[in-house]
C-alpha cells in the first residue's frame, strides 16, 4: 500500500463530507476501517470506498426490506 493511498482525518472528511469529530467517534467505535501508523490514525482510500459501497448496499439492502413489510402489512 503507497503512503499517498492513505487519508488523514482532516483529507478523509472532505473526501466523504464527514467532520472530523464523527469520524474519531467511528474510529474509537471502531465504525469504519482504519490504521494507527506512528500513532496517527489513516484511512486506506480503497478501503473506504469499499465500505462505502458496502454501507449503501446495506441500506438499500434494508429499505427494500422495510418496503416490503410495509407492503406486506397494508397488502398493496
Amino acid at each position: 500500500m503507497s503512503p499517498k493511498h492513505f487519508l488523514s482525518i482532516k483529507e478523509l472528511s472532505e473526501y466523504i463530507g464527514i467532520k472530523p469529530k464523527t469520524l474519531y467517534s467511528w474510529v474509537a467505535k471502531r465504525v469504519i476501517p482504519h490504521y494507527r501508523i506512528m500513532g496517527l490514525v489513516r484511512f486506506h482510500k480503497g478501503e473506504i470506498d469499499i465500505w462505502l459501497k458496502s454501507c449503501h448496499e446495506n441500506s438499500e439492502d434494508l429499505t427494500n426490506k422495510r418496503v416490503n413489510e410495509i407492503e406486506d402489512e397494508y397488502s398493496l
